[in-house]
This record gives C-alpha cells, sequence and structure tokens, in this order.
C-alpha cells in the first residue's frame, strides 16, 4: 500500500505495550499489505519484509516476528519515521542503561542469563513481550552490566503449534 505520510513508530510505546502502528502478530500477509505500507524490500524465499532494517516475518502466511539487530544504523526506510527513545543512541545500550531506562519507565521485565551461550542476556518485557538481547561481543567476560544491546523482537512461536 502506497502511503503519502511515513506512518510514525513510537520505540518506547512498543517496548511497553508491544504496539508497532497497528500490525499484531498473527496478522495475514494479506492484511499487512493492505494496511500498511509496502516494505522496502521482500526476501519471497524466507518470507521477510524489510522496512529500512527493520524486518517483518512471516510464517505460513501469518506474521511471526517483528524484528532488527541493526541497532547501530537503525532506520525504518522510506515508510516508517522512528521515534527511537533509547535506540537513538546506540552506544549507550549497554545492560545497566536499559535496565536503569526502563525502571524509569516504570516497565517490568525479567531478565535471564543464556543457558547455552554464556555471553548472552535476555530481558523479555512483561506487558509487550518484547524481547531484548544482550551481547558480550568480545566474549571478554566483562561484566555482565556492560553487556550491550544487540537486537530487540516481538515473536510468536507458531511452530510450537504444530509440535502439540
Amino acid at each position: 500500500m502506497k502511503l503519502n505520510n511515513k506512518i510514525e513508530i513510537d520505540f518506547l510505546e512498543f517496548f511497553k505495550t508491544g504496539k508497532f502502528d497497528y500490525l499484531k502478530l498473527g496478522q495475514t500477509k494479506e492484511w499487512v499489505r493492505n494496511n500498511f505500507p509496502d516494505p522496502d524490500h521482500k526476501e519471497f524465499e524466507h518470507n521477510i519484509w524489510q522496512y529500512g532494517n527493520i524486518e517483518l516475518h512471516f510464517y505460513e502466511d501469518e506474521l511471526f516476528l517483528i524484528f532488527s539487530d541493526y541497532l547501530q544504523v537503525l532506520s525504518g526506510g522510506k515508510s516508517l519515521e522512528l521515534k527511537k527513545w533509547i535506540l537513538d543512541t546506540p552506544d549507550l545500550l549497554t545492560l545497566e542503561y536499559v535496565i536503569s531506562k526502563l525502571n524509569e519507565e516504570k516497565i517490568d521485565f525479567t531478565k535471564v542469563h543464556h543457558k547455552i551461550c554464556k555471553n548472552v542476556i535476555e530481558i523479555t518485557i512483561t506487558d509487550s513481550n518484547v524481547q531484548l538481547t544482550f551481547i558480550d561481543y568480545d566474549e571478554a567476560d566483562i561484566n555482565p552490566n556492560q553487556y550491550m544491546l544487540s537486537s530487540f523482537g516481538l515473536m510468536n512461536k507458531p511452530w510450537i503449534k504444530e509440535q502439540k
């Protein structure tokens, strides 16, 4: 769908509520195609639509993931205007800094040290289920408070239904 104006995505709102304009996990490609701007790029083979470097992932024709791991140069492309909140200063995005900002906004979350990759910590925001992943890129056994935010994502795991 072609729009005259960019759609504004507010990342504070996204982190708090999971709201990404009118997109909701589980919506079909057809619904997204008819109600959201055309993507900058589509990878048909992988069912990934890109808006700048923000990705919408589809599984069996349903939206199951809103994701980016390009936080140093986060862009919404030609269709999305980003209110980046803390993502506007990527060099500050340590675990300690992000936790302090979440606390300032009274955003509840859980923090888990990854069981397989010892240099990964994941925060899941309680109300929205947005997941923030922090990594010690150098694997230098630094203080975990200094791990850097590497990605955000809001995911529905549709393949779990198939396993039941």
